[in-house]
Parts: C-alpha cells; structure tokens; sequence
C-alpha cells in the first residue's frame, strides 16, 4: 500500500527517488575535485609526509613498508642507513596519496645495535625511522607460528583456565562475599581499561594521520559497546539457563577480557618480532599471575546462582577470554600495523567499559559499589592487578 502511494505521488518508487541528493552530492564533488578551485593556494613546495608501517630485518636486509601520509604525492629518491647513503630497490618509487610501498636494502646491519634509517624525497624532505636494537624479524615457518601459539596458550589460556576454579570456594561463599568478589571483579576490569585505554591512544598517536587513528579507536570502542549490548538482549532472550543473570553476566565479562587478551597478545607478538622482549621464566609467570585473576572476574558472577553451570559453560568461557591470546600473538608477530591494533584496542576499551557498566548495575542489593564492601572489593581489584603487572613491566 505505501508503495503504490509513493509510485502514485511521484511516480518512481521512493528509494529511486531517495538516490537523487546522493548523486547530486556526488556531482559536486566529482566537479570540485576536477576543477580544484584552490590549488592556486597549495604551499610549494609541497606538503608531504611518510609512514614507516613495518621494518622487517633479515640477514643483511632490510626492508620498509611505507606509506604516503601527506596530501601531495612524493617520490622516493635516496635512502640513508645511519648516515651513510644506501642502494634501494622499490616497489614504486612514486606514492600518490595513501599508496603503500616495499623499498628493500641489501645492509649488513649487527644484531644488537641500533639503526638510524632516512628517506629523502625528491624536494629534499626527510624522513626518519629509528630502529633502537636491531635484531632478526622471525619468519613465518612452522617453528615460530607453533612458538607464538604456544606463548598464548602459557599467558592467556592457563592462566584464564586456572582462575576457574576459584568457582567452587565461590559457591559456598556469603552473599556478602559474593559483593565482595564482584566489586572485586569491577577494579580488576577497570585496571584493564585504564591499561587498554592507554596503549591503545599510544598506538593511535603512531597511526598516519591521514587515516586518524583517534577516530579509528573511538570507533572500534563505540562499536563494541553496541556489539555486546545486542549480545547482552540475545542472552537474556536465550533459553537453557542463559537467562539467569548470572551465567549472561559471566559470558560477557569473558568477551570484554577476551578482546582485552587480543590486544595483549598483539602487543607480544609485535614486541617479540621487533626482538625487544625477552622470553624468560619470570616473564611467563607475570602474565600468568597477571591473567589468572581474570578467571576469577569471570566466575565471580556465576558465585550467587542456585544453579551449577554445566560443564561446557565453563570450558566455552575459558575459551571466550583465553583463545584470543593466541590469535593475537600471531597477528602481532606476522602482521602487526598500528592501524589494526588502535583499532583492536579501542574494541578492546570499549568491551571492557561495557562490561563494567553491566556488572555494576548488576550488583546485588546492600552490597552495591557504593557500599564499604564494594569500595573495598573494587580498591582490592585495582591493587592486585597493579602488582601482579609488575611483574609483565
């Protein structure tokens, strides 16, 4: 009926008619960039800027991704290796706005030193890139993908998997005890989104400008928050027990500290590949004393519910929050760009703050956040989390 109404007012139907601003927008715009009525005006010499992506070290090689950064188009005409000019091959020696390319030096760099690498375009701009201790990026053999996974499972799985079995002390705690954890809960997540928050406004400060890593980290924030509302209205509508609040609550706090676990896996990954981490046995039990209070967070909720989870809850929300780990530790070490990661980050944040936000209206009653017991429960979360991450500085 609405569609014969609007054939019969216009004649066309309304989404052919609802395209005419869109195509009108695109005609001006299509003449403005044509006709460029303020290129008169362009400083000269021209605006340019590069983004170095990724430097990839192999023996006695080194290669640059690259990228324009600037308005205007640059061509790469020298490259400089601590001072010292070097030959270069690349993929394309002129970038237009936004073009990526693989310049490559055959360099016999030390392990261990640093290096101070140089782009110099064809108007004499500069560009710098400071590597501070050189060292062999891994390949992407079978030996390195098993390593990084393996790093994932010892920081993120077990570690998750572990904090678990604080379930069954959990159910024969007192409800005023069970505020306690909760709150408990809350400082730990909170210590999350701080370090989130931070790292990923660091990553977004490395992005191209013209991609505008701020906006792409408010927006992966923003989008998860929507994602794990709609997830939260799925829950409550879902039958088999998911509708108690509890076991709902459970599953969305494994998703916020499983996109957090992404995040601190990428990082790894990256830090690992650059060679600035050393992997060693105290390493690993900082992030395993770190993480394992993220299985406590988890079960936390699931503390006042009358009824015991079945066993396939349990071992899908070790996987929710400890599985991103692993895949995040192989992004960073093959495909790390602080493009993705701002971008992984701020879903992470966003995650996160949602998380809490549905915890703490979620509390049970007399022992709310603003109670002595909640107070303490959330100070106590911020402490341990602050001191088992010293041990991961």
């Amino acid at each position: 009926m609405a569609t014969s109404t609007a054939r019969a007012r216009g004649g066309l139907p309304a989404w052919v008619l609802s395209l005419g601003p869109l195509a009108l927008i695109g005609v001006l715009v299509g003449l403005f960039v044509a006709l460029d009525p303020i290129g008169s005006l362009r400083a000269v010499p021209p605006v340019e800027a590069i983004s170095f992506e990724r430097v990839v070290l192999h023996p006695g090689e080194i290669e640059l991704h690259l990228r324009n950064d600037g308005p205007d188009p640059v061509r790469i005409a020298q490259v400089l290796v601590d001072d010292t000019y070097w030959a270069f091959e690349a993929t394309d020696h002129d970038l237009g706005r936004l073009e990526t390319s693989t310049v490559t030096l055959d360099y016999p760099w030390d392990e261990g030193v640093p290096l101070n690498i140089a782009l110099v375009s064809s108007t004499g701009t500069t560009f710098e890139h400071e590597i501070e201790v050189a060292a062999e990026t891994p390949g992407a053999d079978a030996k390195v993908f098993a390593i990084y996974g393996l790093l994932g499972v010892y920081i993120g799985v077990i570690p998750v998997a572990v904090g678990l079995l604080w379930y069954p002390a959990l159910r024969r705690a007192s409800r005023k005890a069970l505020g306690f954890f909760l709150a408990f809960t809350v400082g730990l997540l909170v210590f999350l989104l701080i370090d989130t928050v931070a790292e990923g406004l660091e990553l977004s400060a490395q992005v191209p400008a013209v991609l505008n890593g701020l906006a792409l980290f408010l927006a992966g924030a923003l989008g998860a928050v929507l994602a794990l509302m709609a997830l939260e209205g799925a829950l409550s509508r879902k039958k088999e027990g998911l509708a108690r609040a509890g076991l709902a609550v459970a599953y969305l706090v494994a998703a916020g500290i499983g996109l957090h676990n992404l995040g601190e896996g990428l990082a790894v990954g990256a830090a690992l590949a650059a060679g600035e981490v050393a992997l060693g046995t105290f390493l690993v039990l900082g992030f395993a004393l770190h993480n394992t209070t993220e299985g406590l967070a988890i079960v936390a909720p699931l503390g006042g519910e009358s009824a015991r989870p079945k066993l396939v809850h349990l071992v899908a929300l070790g996987a929710i929050a400890g599985v991103p780990t692993i895949f995040g530790a192989w992004a960073g070490g093959f495909a790390f760009s602080p493009t993705s990661a701002s971008l992984a980050f701020g879903v992470a944040a966003g995650a996160i703050a949602q998380v809490v936000w549905t915890i703490g209206r979620n509390m049970p009653k007399g022992a709310g956040l603003s109670t002595g017991v909640g107070a303490l429960g959330v100070f106590a979360g911020l402490v341990v989390m602050y001191v088992t991450g010293l041990f991961t500085a």
